[in-house]
């Protein structure tokens, strides 16, 4: 009871604090303008026949940095870019799917739409749009469109990714090792993890519009979002909804939740949005993948086609990870475990990834 109160002690300060910093901010924003211009940040939406989910975050508008080349200028821009203010209480409108709706910004900045939509998803996957605007406020464009994945009808498979170390070349396990690549490199510079470009193209067949769905999860914070996906843009992997992490403070939350609990969670809204479809889901040994990737077969069962790890160093075949893999194949779960992804190619190929939706249902049935 004593350490129950002495968390929520702590985290009334700490959030009592985030709100005074804010203050502070708002004051000295008065100065140029307490209603100056707002940025409008949307994030990729995805749809299923009945519902498209699509968030975004309301921050101060502000120019952009240019990072120059210098040590300092980098890390600046980049640390600029997790220093984002948020603005809570801002109206949002979406327009989309014959309706408007409007919601309005929570504490940190965010907002999110549930919106009803009545239409069968298409024969082939594809983007489809809403539109974004802050009729209260002046933002950095009047209206934005926003990238809604509608999976097509025809197919039977998606795919969750991870991003770190399974798409992004990070060190993410070594931070004292590779701290330049993680905080001044820029997504030109970033690279890719050997055979990511060629398992994801050949999975997508175009990675502006992919032939099937890809989502990614991320314990990443959102702050990030532009950051990969201009990488993703660069490297021909697919364009996707993302689930990164919120690592604000509000009255109900410190900090964010568990790595382990953000990233199943993820899996399993993906999962339960697309009762028809199967799911190969892909990551690496760095950060508990293994762990969390077993715990969906437990769930799901056939409905998870494969699981495919990345392995950052050499132990993804021993140990308990090694006892996880096993179970994941004893429970008739395609498996692969490599440095990189380019043997991977065969191994996705025998999938039969376009089998008929008849199959892929009847095996999502027996999971």
């Amino acid at each position: 009871m004593a350490g129950s109160a002495l968390h929520r002690l702590f985290h009334s300060i700490v959030a009592g604090l985030e709100r005074d910093v804010d203050w502070i901010h708002d004051v000295l924003d008065r100065g140029e303008g307490f209603d100056r211009k707002v940025r409008l940040l949307a994030y990729a939406g995805y749809r299923n026949a009945d519902v498209a989910r699509v968030r975004g975050r309301i921050v101060r508008y502000g120019a952009p940095l240019d990072a120059g080349e210098g040590l300092v200028a980098r890390l600046r821009a980049m640390l600029d870019i997790y220093n984002s203010h948020e603005l809570p209480g801002i109206e949002v409108r979406l327009e989309g799917y014959g309706r408007t709706l409007t919601a309005v910004s929570d504490e940190e900045g965010y907002f999110g739409f549930e919106l009803p939509v009545d239409a069968p998803l298409p024969h082939g996957t594809r983007w489809e749009q809403v539109t974004l605007s802050t009729p209260g406020r002046e933002a950095q464009a009047a209206r934005i469109d926003v990238p809604v994945i509608a999976p097509g009808a025809d197919g039977n498979w998606g795919i969750i990714s991870d991003i770190d170390d399974t798409v992004i070349e990070t060190g993410a396990t070594d931070f004292v090792k590779n701290w330049r690549r993680v905080l001044i490199e820029r997504p030109d510079e970033r690279l890719a993890v050997p055979g990511a470009s060629k398992l994801y193209g050949m999975i997508a067949r175009d990675h502006v519009a992919p032939a099937r769905p890809f989502f990614y999860v991320s314990s990443s914070p959102w702050n990030l979002y532009g950051f990969i996906a201009e990488f993703m843009e660069l490297n021909g992997i697919p364009h996707g909804p993302m689930f990164l992490k919120d690592y604000g403070i509000d009255s109900n939350r410190l900090i964010d939740a568990g790595h382990d609990a953000h990233k199943l969670a993820a899996i399993e809204t993906v999962l339960a949005f697309y009762p028809g479809f199967r799911f190969l889901l892909i990551g690496d040994n760095g950060q508990r993948d293994v762990a969390i990737y077993a715990r969906a077969v437990e769930r799901f069962g056939a409905r998870v086609g494969g699981v495919f790890i990345r392995d950052v160093d050499g132990t993804c075949r021993s140990g308990e990870e090694g006892a996880l893999l096993q179970s994941i194949e004893a429970a008739g779960v395609p498996t692969f475990c490599g440095a990189g992804f380019d043997e991977a190619v065969e191994v996705v190929k025998a999938l039969d990834l376009d089998r008929p939706l008849e199959a892929a249902k009847a095996a999502a049935a027996s999971g």
